[in-house]
């Protein structure tokens, strides 16, 4: 379709020039086509009666994120406030009230909404062969329903360690835990190439199969609750580190943090002999050991840990892998919790948890890859945008658009 001159008779045939007309819908439009792929997210809501457009509501529980607000009663408040700010911006009547949101938020499909999550973030970054996706739970506290038994929801997440990025979700069911929740989750995920790091609960052999099967690679954590191969693999190493020339080591500088020294050593061995199970463990094809020692004035502590690969990798890319997982701990988790107030959010009507969430973790998203302001902290970005609108405006508007990794 051709450009519309600005004086032409608008398309929608109401006898007005363009200008006076459609221009400012058009405008709109396009500001907020960052956001296009959520277009396609189902609208559960009747069209009779639908005053406000998703991909318009999603924008402003965008900006209610990021200037605090955790709940959708005291975002519809921060709306309105600021209604004649937002009636310009997206060309509404009124702001939408806190049942309006809560409503919406608890009947989206929260599957339908990651799928285009995840088309969305991998639009931005492009995965590559050799990435490393850290996969971990995390309890929404206050979210608990005391109706439904008191339980805590728990969503699983999935993340771009060394780039320190979200790129998926699935919630925990009532009925399941996190080791049938993660094939859900690499469903979503294209993991061709990658190497996926979990902590014990998800060192499965069904789920060890499942990645493997996806085209990526493994690195489990093997703690007591696979106890026969930790104490093979264990054993393995009490017998033969100090000697065997099978096994590859490597360790890190000594690093100074929180008032201790921490010093690392990491073994991997390509023998996988000493595994009774191998019929249950037949994609294991390395085994691997950290010894951390930690310096509190002068006494030390030494703990082990120990871990199962599919793929015979080098120690260096094994140090990478078991460094980098705990950036989901403290990069996302952390973030999410002490800084956003996930924590605290009490939304727990129908599939709010999920889908908020997911909104969280896309405000997470875009805030990391704003390089407008240098080289300042996730919080101190957040603080620059709130009650800034300008500077949100910027972010949706000119940051995003061009962001590509």
């Amino acid at each position: 379709m051709s450009k519309m001159s600005r004086n032409e008779q608008c398309r929608c045939e109401s006898s007005k020039k363009y200008k006076n007309c459609c221009i400012r819908e058009d405008e709109k439009n396009k500001q907020i086509s960052v956001f296009s792929e959520f277009s396609a997210v189902p609208d559960p809501r009747d069209n009779r009666g639908k005053r406000y457009k998703l991909i318009d509501l999603l924008v402003m529980v965008i900006y209610g994120i990021l200037n605090g607000y955790d709940d959708f009663e005291n975002l519809a408040y921060f709306l309105k406030k600021n209604q004649p700010y937002f009636k310009n911006l997206l060309l509404i009547d009124k702001t939408p009230s806190h049942d309006c949101l809560s409503d919406l938020f608890a009947v989206i499909n929260p599957d339908k909404f990651m799928e285009i999550f995840v088309k969305w973030i991998t639009a931005i970054v492009e995965m590559k062969s050799g990435m490393i996706v850290s996969i971990d739970g995390k309890a929404v506290r206050s979210a608990r329903d005391k109706i439904n038994g008191g339980k805590t929801p728990y969503v699983l997440s999935a993340f771009l360690s060394e780039i320190g990025l979200s790129i998926g979700q699935v919630a925990v069911s009532d009925k399941s835990n996190e080791i049938t929740a993660i094939p859900d989750l690499l469903k979503l995920l294209d993991v061709r190439g990658c190497y996926i790091t979990i902590d014990a609960m998800g060192t499965q052999e069904t789920i060890a199969r499942k990645i493997v099967g996806s085209g990526g690679h493994y690195v489990l954590k093997v703690k007591k609750n696979q106890r026969k191969l930790m104490g093979n693999i264990k054993s393995y190493f009490d017998e033969n580190a100090a000697s065997a020339s099978a096994i590859c080591f490597e360790d890190s500088d000594i690093e100074k943090k929180h008032g201790r020294e921490e010093y690392r050593e990491y073994y991997v061995s390509h023998c996988c002999g000493c595994i009774e199970d191998k019929k249950k463990w037949d994609t294991v094809n390395a085994i691997g050991m950290v010894l951390v020692y930690k310096w509190v004035g002068d006494a030390v502590e030494v703990t082990e840990h120990y871990y199962v690969m599919d793929e015979k990798i080098s120690v260096s890319l094994f140090a990478r892998a078991t460094r980098s997982h705990w950036n989901i701990e403290c990069g996302l988790h952390w973030r999410l919790d002490v800084i956003m107030n996930e924590d605290g959010s009490r939304s727990r009507k129908g599939n709010s948890i999920s889908n908020l969430s997911a909104v969280r973790k896309l405000v997470y998203n875009i805030v990391k890859l704003d390089g407008s302001f240098g080289k300042v902290s996730f919080e101190k970005k957040l603080t620059n945008y709130r009650y800034d609108f300008e500077k949100i405006e910027n972010l949706i508007f000119k940051v995003i658009p061009t962001l590509k990794f």
